[in-house]
């Protein structure tokens, strides 16, 4: 995988959890979106990852945070949540590779 595909990904992961509850209410009437098993890929890998981009990944994905307030909720620079940010996208390509 490509850190391009790596950030579209993260993309799609984002807005799957801004509209959660919306796919979930899909799910009972259409079937399940190809999304969820990205979803259920990136949360299992994310599992293993230092604690600090584990945390970037919870702000920035999960909860829908800009990295704005990722800096601010974690006390450091955004220029410092853009570089883990980074880290972490290096971190879905080496583990994802497999």
């Amino acid at each position: 995988m490509t850190i391009r595909e790596i950030k579209s990904d993260l993309r799609e992961i984002q807005y799957y959890y801004a509209h959660e509850k919306e796919f979930e209410k899909a799910d009972k009437i259409v079937g399940q979106n190809r999304i969820t098993e990205k979803v259920a890929r990136y949360n299992a890998a994310v599992r293993n990852a230092p604690p600090r981009l584990y945390d970037v990944y919870l702000s920035l994905y999960i909860y829908y945070n800009t990295q704005i307030v990722a800096a601010d909720d974690m006390d450091c620079s955004v220029a410092h949540i853009k570089r883990l940010n980074r880290q972490l996208c290096e971190f879905f390509m080496r583990e994802l590779a497999v």
